[in-house]
């Protein structure tokens, strides 16, 4: 037991629901709805613990019921960074190491409304 009386499995429910909410929300603004690959996937699950941390520790969820937990869950927002390039823009690819550049390539992602520059 926990000194909040809450059992290890109650608070890795807890967890595991705030994380769940908090996935669903980013790959549901995500094109593929899907991560692009292991570091996106890394580096989404690594804020979501910096806020998780946060948010126990702030003390914001002492004394509710699962219910009002669970509606903080939802309202807590992450401003998570754009992973992926927007439609149209061009990426020159480089080899840090070797300094060459390796070509030129245009990113089509989702269909987005794009700016002409």
């Amino acid at each position: 037991m926990e000194e909040s009386g809450k059992t290890n499995t109650d608070s890795a429910e807890e967890t595991r629901l705030f994380f769940s909410i908090q996935v669903a929300r980013y790959l549901g603004n995500r094109p593929s709805q899907r991560f692009s690959g292991l570091p996106e996937h890394d580096a989404v699950l690594s804020m979501i613990k910096d806020a998780w941390v946060e948010l126990r520790s702030s003390g914001q969820l002492e004394n509710l019921s699962s219910a009002g937990r669970e509606a903080i869950y939802v309202t807590t927002i992450i401003c998570f960074p754009t992973f992926v390039a927007d439609a149209g823009l061009r990426c020159i690819p480089v080899d840090f190491i070797r300094g060459q550049r390796l070509g030129e390539q245009i990113i089509a992602v989702a269909s987005r409304p794009t700016l002409d520059m």
